[in-house]
């Protein structure tokens, strides 16, 4: 799902995002709805996303992951470090919202977009090394997910800074949304003119 996010930079180069309104309501509504479903379902859910970057991903070379359109662009293997960092917060944030609180450490100053917006903390040397990254991820975000119950629905929530609070229920439905945004950019950067052949 793209999400038709717009980029603007102030005078004082500060970054701001904004989401058409029918689109911000759309992906309020697939988390809602997902989330609402049995646990097969919001495991389903989290699968597709995952499965599509990895298509997305098939036959890239090495050389290829480490090219970038241009110089403030990010390269695949960029962000692949992003998509693997946002895979292991969102596993973190499952299984601590499912059992009633937040991660140490997370307070109110990372439900900003500043700590959010192309967070990065994990960094690869080689595309393979990110894809065996985010696998692990992925699993663990599945086995939280598995363990969820109905109680785990959760009163403890995380705000993401464009489309709320969300609870450990939500959070693993809004993976599928994040993995689904930054599918397309890797299409994007392989059609590039200067892309490798190899």
């Amino acid at each position: 799902m793209e999400l038709g996010l717009k980029y603007t930079i102030g005078p004082d180069g500060a970054k701001t995002i904004t989401i058409p309104d029918d689109r911000r309501a759309a992906v309020i509504a697939f988390v809602r709805e997902g989330a609402s479903g049995p646990v097969g379902e919001i495991e389903s859910i989290a699968q597709e996303g995952h499965d599509a970057l990895l298509a997305a991903l098939a036959g890239v070379s090495e050389p290829q992951a480490a090219f970038k359109p241009a110089a403030g662009d990010w390269s695949i293997l960029e962000l692949m470090a992003h998509v693997v960092t946002t895979k292991q917060i969102v596993a973190t944030l499952c299984r601590n919202l499912g059992e009633g609180h937040l991660p140490p450490g997370f307070g109110p100053q990372f439900e900003e977009q500043a700590a959010q917006d192309g967070v990065t903390i994990t960094r690869f040397a080689t595309l393979a090394e990110s894809l065996l990254a985010a696998e692990a991820a992925h699993a663990d975000l599945l086995t939280t997910v598995r363990r969820l119950s109905g109680a785990a629905d959760g009163d403890v929530r995380f705000r993401h800074f464009l489309f709320g609070a969300l609870n450990c229920r939500e959070w693993a439905v809004f993976q599928r949304i994040h993995d689904g945004d930054h599918t397309p950019q890797i299409a994007s950067i392989k059609a590039a003119p200067a892309y490798p052949s190899a």
